[in-house]
């Protein structure tokens, strides 16, 4: 994950109008997060085995109207085509097909992805973690509000309002990053001008399980995945 301060009124402008921009200390945050999902499952057709993939989102920090906190992706980069399909037919997410591929390893402390979404965006996420320190990660902190986020909107094209899922899964062991660096187009695809400076700081976790429910309209579906 690479995090990046931002006014909140350039968030607030760009989001549905049932959704508010949630901030820390006056701050408002973009996060470019990378990550393998492996071991999907999606009931109940459970003995359908899902090839692993990558992904690559843009996304920022909302509340809605009665406080609840969660996250607005702005783009999904995923390189399962069915995938994409999936989310953006039951969730409505902008999720977009490209090319992805990773280098290094958490043995070698050093990840590189790559995205590429062709003439529309690419992007490029770099971290080492050589050097870095693990987070207390404890409500009332910066690590704690970027991390620990268990809900998500989207807004369907002809919805008159925005939709909501819950993820859940253990809390991040999360290690802070200096270095980390991203590069790319995902900020100007959404109309948001790139980044003239690196991100303030990263985060690195390792692998979790998540559970995800399904949209409002199909509670009765539910996914689980392992994501790294």
């Amino acid at each position: 994950m690479a995090h990046y301060p931002v006014l909140p009124e350039l968030i607030q402008s760009s989001l549905p109008d049932d959704l508010q921009v949630d901030t820390f200390e006056s701050r408002a945050w973009f996060s470019v997060v990378a990550f393998r999902l492996t071991d999907l499952r999606i009931r109940p057709l459970r003995f359908v085995k899902w090839q692993d993939f990558w992904e690559i989102n843009l996304r920022t920090y909302v509340r809605d109207g009665k406080g609840n906190r969660g996250v607005w992706f702005y783009s999904l980069d995923s390189s399962d085509l069915f995938g994409v399909l999936g989310a953006r037919l039951l969730y409505g997410l902008r999720c977009n097909f490209a090319r992805i591929n990773r280098d290094g390893s958490a043995e070698e402390r050093l990840l590189i992805y790559r995205g590429n979404r062709g003439k529309i965006a690419s992007s490029r996420i770099e971290a080492d973690w050589d050097k870095a320190e693990k987070v207390k990660n404890e409500p009332g902190t910066l690590d704690h509000f970027l991390l620990e986020r268990y809900r998500f909107w989207s807004r369907r094209s002809l919805a008159s309002r925005s939709s909501t899922a819950f993820v859940s899964h253990v809390p991040y062991e999360a290690v802070r990053l200096q270095n980390v660096d991203y590069n790319g187009g995902l900020f100007a695809s959404q109309g948001f001008a790139e980044p003239s400076k690196g991100p303030e700081f990263g985060h690195y976790c390792p692998g979790f399980i998540v559970e995800a429910t399904a949209p409002e309209w199909a509670f009765s579906i539910s996914g689980q995945a392992n994501q790294r």
